[in-house]
C-alpha cells in the first residue's frame, strides 16, 4: 500500500518532489512536516495529522541541486502503518513517538523513534523492501 497524505493533493505542493516526511507530536497534536522542492524553490509544509489541515508552509529559492531520482516515490513506499507493524516486531513492547520517511542515498527509509519504559530505541526500515536496517 502506498503512503497517502490527503493534504499533499492540495495547492501547489502536489507538483513538488518530496525529500522527507516526518510525523511527530507538536503542541499536543500530531503534525506531518513535509520537505520538498521543484526546479526553482524548496518548500516545507506542516499538516495537522488529525484533520489534514495545512498549518503552515514556507518556500525559499532553491539553494542547491537535488537529484530528482533521489526524491521519494510514494507509490513504491510501504505505508507508515505497515512500517509501524515491522518496527513493533523489532522492538517488542515499544511505543513509537516519531516517524520519519526520508531518501538516504537513493533508498527510501522509515525511521521510528520508540520508547519502552526508560529505554529509547531507533528502528530503521527500508521502505521498499521492508527489511530492517
Amino acid at each position: 500500500m502506498a503512503l497517502s497524505i490527503p493534504a499533499l493533493k492540495y495547492g501547489d505542493f502536489r507538483a513538488f518532489f518530496i525529500k522527507s516526511i516526518t510525523l511527530s507530536l507538536s503542541k499536543d497534536i500530531y503534525v506531518y512536516d513535509i520537505v520538498g522542492y521543484d526546479d526553482r524553490k524548496d518548500c516545507t509544509i506542516q499538516v495537522d495529522a488529525t484533520n489534514n489541515k495545512i498549518l503552515g508552509q514556507s518556500t525559499q529559492v532553491l539553494d542547491y541541486d537535488y537529484e530528482k531520482d533521489a526524491s521519494l516515490n510514494l507509490k513504491k513506499t510501504i505505508s507508515r502503518q505497515e512500517a509501524n507493524e515491522i518496527a513493533l516486531k523489532e522492538f517488542s513492547g515499544g511505543t513509537p513517538i516519531s516517524w520519519e520517511l526520508t531518501d538516504d542515498n537513493n533508498q527510501s527509509i522509515w525511521e521510528f523513534k520508540m520508547i519502552h519504559g526508560k529505554h529509547k530505541h531507533t528502528v530503521k526500515i527500508n521502505a521498499r523492501t521492508k527489511a530492517v536496517i
